[in-house]
């Protein structure tokens, strides 16, 4: 059914028969889901299955080889990333891209102030500027708040994870891509990971993809698995952790990477 162009009523993210192939190999083959807005998505699957190749076909990092993409009901298919991030789209990455040299505060400062290289020009930072203020509520937000002076290479790795995540939150994103949140995280970590992502504002749409089931189907309010590139199986949590199929491709182990 084609989606509506009313913003009140379109999905937050619709996508019908999308697929990205690599010469004669389809990473993702077919795979069509609706989010609603303000929805928590888990994107979940083995090694292999396609989850970041998704990603970042629905970001705009690579085009999509077949159907249709669209957000807030406008097709962005052939959109480039930049104009979707104009869009209100915003992702994080699975190895953070983050400079150690930089305080929690002047990080998350950069991020308010939309500097994605010559941050040197914006330092040190003015005390009175509106941007520190507001990337001091970004560091609550991601529950960093005690730790603003503290350095880039000082923090843990769970710690790294809930900066990337501040600074994704910069100037209110709609919808926010979060690729792998939990990857290297500790056991004692990721309890943190799932408070987090928890709290984050109702009003953003949030997809993850994850390999860590637990932090994905305790996020969520649905769930869509991946495998071999598509779509497996598609349900509330609970349906998904009872769903046979989706154990045996758990169970039965990656297929590489």
């Amino acid at each position: 059914m084609p989606i509506s162009h009313d913003h009140k009523t379109a999905n937050a993210l619709e996508i019908q028969g999308v697929g990205r192939r690599f010469g004669g190999f389809w990473a993702v083959k077919d795979v069509s889901l609706s989010v609603r807005p303000g929805e928590r998505r888990a994107v979940l699957g083995p090694n292999g299955a396609g989850k970041t190749t998704l990603f970042n076909v629905l970001t705009g990092d690579l085009v999509a080889s077949a159907g249709t993409i669209r957000m807030d009901g406008a097709d962005v298919t052939q959109t480039p990333m930049h104009k979707r991030i104009k869009g209100g789209l915003r992702r994080t990455y699975q190895h953070a891209h983050l400079f150690d040299g930089l305080t929690i505060r002047e990080t998350l400062f950069l991020a308010v102030s939309g500097v994605a290289g010559g941050w040197q020009r914006f330092l040190p930072l003015k005390p009175n500027d509106d941007a520190i203020g507001k990337a001091e509520n970004l560091a609550g937000m991601a529950g960093l708040s005690s730790d603003l002076d503290r350095e880039v290479a000082n923090l843990s790795h769970g710690q790294r994870r809930q900066l990337e995540i501040g600074m994704a939150l910069a100037e209110t994103p709609k919808m926010l891509l979060l690729d792998e949140p939990a990857a290297g995280l500790s056991p004692s970590e990721r309890p943190r990971l799932a408070e987090l992502l928890l709290s984050l504002p109702k009003d953003i749409t949030i997809v993850l993809i994850e390999h860590d089931m637990d932090i994905a189907l305790r996020t969520s309010d649905s769930v869509s698995v991946l495998h071999n590139g598509r779509l497996l199986a598609e349900g509330s949590p609970e349906n998904i952790m009872s769903n046979e199929a989706v154990h045996n491709v758990y169970m039965g182990g990656a297929h590489g990477h």
